[in-house]
C-alpha cells in the first residue's frame, strides 16, 4: 500500500471516528427522549387507573402522593368523586366529569405512544447508521493493520 493510500485511509478513519462520536451523542439524546416519553405514558396510565378506581368504588377516602416518586402520602377526603381537575394545555386546567377526564388522558396517551414509536424508529435508524459506520471503520483498521504486517515483508523481498 502506498503512503498516499495509507494517509487517505487514516484520514477516512479519523472522519469516521468523529461521525461515530456525533452519532453516539445523538443516540443518547434520542434515548433520553424515549425514556421521558415512556415515563410520561406510565404517569398517564397511573392517573387513568386511579380515576377508574375512584369512579368504580366511589371512594371518598384516599391517599395522595406529595411527590412523583411516592415518598410521602397524605390521607385525604374527596368532596366530589364524579369530577376531576385535568390539565388540558400547558397552563390551563378544567374540571371535568371523570369519564371526560379519562377520555382526555386516553388522547394524551395515544399521542405520546405515537411520539414514542417515532422516537424509537429514529433510535433504530441512528443505531443502524452507527453500526454501518463502525463496520466501515473496522474495515479501514483491518486494512491498515494488514498493510503494517505486510509492509516490512514486501520491502524485504
Amino acid at each position: 500500500m502506498s503512503t498516499q493510500d495509507r494517509a487517505r485511509i487514516e484520514e477516512a478513519a479519523q472522519q469516521l471516528l468523529i461521525q461515530l462520536e456525533e452519532l453516539r451523542n445523538a443516540i443518547r439524546v434520542v434515548q433520553s427522549r424515549s425514556i421521558a416519553l415512556s415515563n410520561e405514558i406510565q404517569e398517564i396510565r397511573l392517573a387513568y387507573e386511579t380515576l377508574s378506581s375512584i369512579q368504580r368504588y366511589g371512594q371518598k377516602d384516599t391517599l395522595a402522593s406529595l411527590d412523583r416518586e411516592g415518598y410521602v402520602f397524605i390521607k385525604i377526603k374527596l368532596d366530589d368523586v364524579d369530577k376531576a381537575v385535568i390539565r388540558i394545555s400547558k397552563d390551563l386546567y378544567a374540571v371535568l366529569p371523570i369519564d371526560n377526564a379519562k377520555n382526555v388522558l386516553s388522547l394524551y396517551e395515544k399521542d405520546l405512544v405515537n411520539e414514542l414509536q417515532e422516537t424509537e424508529s429514529e433510535l433504530k435508524r441512528l443505531s443502524d447508521l452507527y453500526n454501518q459506520l463502525q463496520r466501515k471503520l473496522q474495515e479501514y483498521l483491518t486494512t491498515l493493520t494488514k498493510s503494517e504486517r505486510e509492509g516490512p515483508v514486501a520491502r524485504g523481498s
